[in-house]
């Protein structure tokens, strides 16, 4: 039988980045972010063809709309570039884990279990919701959310 010992000057020693895996290893954190969601800072603002202020529209609309809006504006902004694919991703992988839930609980015929799945799902589709309004946000003052359990397909 092997025991594991650890003291706490084993944790104390190690460097932020070992702590968890992060996409940009120069973001700085957001210093008013109270919630227990990553919230880094994004490309600047003016880093491409488009003025400031319509950067600063199409970060927050990338958001809302990243299907139409990361394709289109991507080339324009390394900005809306970066939240267009953070967005793509949660909508990816919402999709990933929401559908096929929803048509295996359509399939068992259990009304308990049907009902059950509608709660979760409902319950999950709001922190969506959320999380997108708090990205659109963020996004405008120039800090990308970055979205918990999101596969990351799109890099």
């Amino acid at each position: 039988m092997m025991v594991l010992s650890l003291k706490l000057s084993d944790f104390t020693q190690l460097q932020p980045s070992e702590h968890f895996n992060t996409m940009n290893t120069n973001a700085t954190i957001d210093p008013t972010n109270r919630l227990p969601i990553r919230i880094e800072s994004a490309p600047a603002f003016g880093g491409g063809s488009m003025s400031v202020e319509k950067e600063k529209t199409f970060v927050l609309l990338a958001h809302l709309f990243p299907l139409v809006i990361w394709p289109w504006k991507r080339a324009a902004s390394p900005a809306v570039d970066a939240h267009g694919k953070e967005a793509l991703n949660m909508g990816i992988t919402l999709f990933i884990i929401m559908f096929p839930l929803g048509f295996i609980s359509g399939l068992v015929g259990s009304t308990i279990i049907a009902t059950l799945v509608s709660i979760v799902t409902s319950l999950v589709s709001f922190a969506v919701l959320m999380l997108v309004v708090i990205g659109a946000l963020k996004a405008q003052q120039g800090y990308i959310l970055r979205y918990p359990f999101n596969l990351r397909l799109i890099k």
